[in-house]
Parts: C-alpha cells; structure tokens; sequence
C-alpha cells in the first residue's frame, strides 16, 4: 500500500502519527526523533584495571616505572632525562627530536 503524505507534515515511522511542520523535530505521541540521531546506547565501561580514581598508583604503573628506572640505569639517570625533557619544552618536543634523530641514522636513510 502507498504511503500518502500530507502537505507541511510528516507522518512518525514509529507511531504513525502525522506532526505538524516540516522541521519538527520530534514526534509529541512517542518521543520519535527524526533527523535520525536516536538515543545512543551508552558506552562501555573502562575495564577495571584502566579505571583511575584520584591520585592513586595502580600497581602496573608502579612496574613500569621500575623497568624504566632499570632500563636506564637507575634513578639520578632517570632524573637527568625527565630534566632534558622539562628544558627541551615537554615531552611532545623530545619525542619530535628522538623521531627527527633516529631518521638521519645511516640505515634508516633510504640511498
């Protein structure tokens, strides 16, 4: 069966209401919101291990620090790096000149 339209009105998929206006909206009868953004399903929860409360220290956290501490040679090592870190401008400034670095090396440059 064809669907008859009205002129200045549109008919709800959901209730088959017909609402005044072509700009309307929504539906008054059943909420029904026609420019096609429905109410979005609410997103996922975190995983409890990505979870942050405040200011505590989850114990991978505290692993990978001492890995890093240990990879680098130990503690004043580690404080001399996040010093060069703070004087360069930050850490999206060292890791720019760490990629700019690491292109001029003779095997990464392409002859």
């Amino acid at each position: 069966m064809a669907k008859k339209t009205r002129r200045g009105q549109k008919q709800c998929p959901k209730c088959n209401a017909w609402v005044k206006g072509t700009r309307a909206k929504t539906c008054p009868k059943c909420d029904y919101q026609f420019n096609g953004k429905q109410e979005a399903a609410p997103a996922p929860e975190p995983a409890v291990a990505e979870k942050k409360v405040g200011n505590t220290v989850t114990f991978e956290q505290v692993r990978a620090v001492a890995q890093t501490v240990k990879a680098i040679g130990g503690f004043a090592r580690l404080n001399e790096l996040l010093g060069l870190i703070k004087e360069v401008g930050g850490l999206k400034k060292f890791k720019d000149l760490l990629e700019a670095m690491s292109a001029t090396e003779a095997g990464a440059v392409p002859y």
